[in-house]
């Protein structure tokens, strides 16, 4: 496509132009849109690069194509917000045209907005602390087969790893998310010197969070190709679980991205075992009633 101002410095750290982070999102679209495809979307721009302050975008803008839809949804003030979804791999690098830096999406598609097909665990390190993300992301993994649940890590080009488990859409918002704060205690509650389910930071003594708060209504995730608005010009990335004692959350960037369109992140969809799940973690001790809302907050 042209792109407007090509020559714009966008990091300016390694030289990375505007022109550069359209290409990459020409060049990954199809991968992208396996992921984003008919989901609302939230938009990280910075049109003067990252260097200057960028915003997240909700709404779809009055210029978009009609090709890119707009899905509305009531906020508590009782006006609207109109989301910008993609069903075309083009879309998506007209929108980094626009700015767009880092895609961030939905866990539900707008045909069944209240059911969530992806729940998504975010293994956060207090500081960059790759020995304890790794073993967390591990430990994760294997409460997660406990209850037959799989799925494919991701690099976040941040700080951490996520974990993706692919659902069959059957079950709403809230189950969904009892089950993954029920799955994150249990973990913690295994490895109380290792991982935390504390919100506060000052809290956490040098522990990582399982977050499980990407798994509540109108949450958003990074979407798997999106390049970071961080030095070095990072790239979140699908891998192989043999990969993680080797990765790191932040080691492929867009000079790089190498292989990473060929990894599989193919993986069965399925339900969660909810009740299996919410009284293994009571068992445990786990607090699943104080009540909060979807940023922590008690």
């Amino acid at each position: 496509m042209e792109v407007s101002h090509p020559e714009r410095i966008m990091f300016p750290d390694v030289g990375v132009t505007k022109g550069d982070v359209v290409a990459h999102y020409e060049r990954v679209g199809d991968a992208m849109l396996s992921f984003v495809n008919n989901r609302p979307l939230t938009l990280q721009r910075f049109p003067r690069g990252i260097a200057a302050k960028g915003f997240m975008q909700k709404n779809a803008g009055k210029h978009f194509p009609d090709s890119i839809a707009r899905y509305p949804v009531l906020k508590r003030d009782g006006t609207m917000t109109n989301y910008p979804v993609v069903t075309r791999a083009a879309d998506l690098a007209y929108l980094a045209n626009q700015g767009t830096v880092t895609f961030h999406m939905w866990t539900a598609t707008i045909d069944t907005p209240d059911r969530p097909d992806w729940m998504v665990i975010d293994l956060d390190p207090e500081a960059d602390d790759l020995a304890g993300v790794r073993f967390a992301t591990t430990a994760m993994r294997q409460v997660l087969a406990e209850f037959g649940l799989a799925g494919f890590v991701l690099a976040t080009g941040s700080k951490g790893f996520h974990i993706w488990v692919p659902l069959d859409g059957q079950m709403a918002f809230d189950q969904v998310s009892l089950a993954t704060r029920a799955l994150a205690g249990l973990a913690a509650a295994r490895h109380p010197t290792q991982l935390t389910t504390e919100f506060l930071k000052k809290n956490r003594t040098g522990r990582v969070f399982v977050d499980w708060l990407r798994n509540t209504g109108i949450a958003t995730v990074v979407v798997p190709f999106s390049i970071r608005p961080r030095p070095g010009a990072p790239v979140a990335v699908p891998l192989a679980w043999d990969e993680l004692d080797s990765a790191k959350p932040n080691g492929w960037t867009l000079a790089d991205l190498g292989d990473r369109l060929e990894i599989d992140s193919e993986i069965p969809a399925r339900g969660v075992p909810v009740k299996d799940i919410v009284a293994a973690a009571r068992s445990a001790g786990v607090d699943l009633d104080t009540p909060h809302d979807r940023f922590g907050r008690r």
